[in-house]
């Protein structure tokens, strides 16, 4: 099983784990390089994957020589592992990142804008999610949905008439319903995202998205955006 090293955010491999045992044993892999093969969960130390090194009748080397030279050494391509928090994460389009407004200013822009922001920014939410992690999404499609019968319903609130009146509170009932739908199905492909296919261990609260739905996915949005640029992923 191809083995994949990463030494200080610098992508060696992959290897056949023989010849990657070899490496280890040669000291051209180091015990605190990180090293990944398909079905582990994350990265590991080479240390803790090979264990320790069998003892050698000459010592060791001073610093473990380089695996291959530079030009020689093919780049580990997209997402063939999961990417390591002890390196850089490669550069990536800023297209490609989601929504990084902190969640404070999500609700401050909301207040002073008398709750239009907090109209218009799902939608922002919902075309990355579609756009780079679930092309099946319907997130927009429920949004769309929840502002098209929130504004025919208060308009028919609004007519003054009691039989259009309680037809108008039925169509904003169903607004919500719509909004909280477009949300949930925001955090099912968000889940699925980064619990596989970019595995970081997301976890996200049904309780928390109702409640706090657009600041709560904002903040761990934003904890993506951060990580996807830096390595680092913030604890949740």
């Amino acid at each position: 099983m191809d083995i994949h090293v990463n030494r200080n955010g610098q992508a060696f491999g992959p290897y056949e784990e023989s010849e990657a045992r070899s490496l280890y044993a040669r000291g051209n892999i180091a015990p605190t390089d990180m090293v990944w093969r398909e079905g582990m969960a994350e990265w590991q130390t080479a240390l803790q994957l090979f264990g320790e090194r069998t003892a050698q009748s000459t010592p060791p080397p001073v610093a473990p020589p380089p695996l291959f030279p530079p030009h020689q050494v093919p780049p580990v391509p997209g997402y063939a592992a999961p990417p390591s928090s002890y390196g850089q994460q490669s550069p990536v389009s800023q297209e490609s990142l989601p929504p990084k407004l902190h969640w404070a200013l999500v609700l401050l822009f909301t207040v002073l804008t008398f709750g239009i922001f907090a109209i218009v920014w799902p939608f922002f939410h919902s075309t990355w999610v579609r756009r780079n992690i679930d092309p099946r999404s319907n997130a927009t499609l429920y949004l769309a949905g929840n502002v098209a019968l929130a504004v025919i319903g208060n308009v028919m609130d609004a007519s003054g008439s009691e039989g259009i009146q309680g037809v108008g509170g039925l169509l904003q009932i169903l607004a919500c319903v719509l909004f909280y739908c477009g949300y949930y199905s925001m955090r099912r492909s968000m889940l699925d995202h980064y619990n596989s296919v970019e595995p970081i261990g997301l976890r996200l609260s049904g309780a928390m998205t109702f409640f706090f739905s657009i600041l709560y996915l904002q903040h761990h949005m934003t904890r993506i955006a951060r990580w996807k640029q830096t390595g680092h992923i913030d604890p949740q």
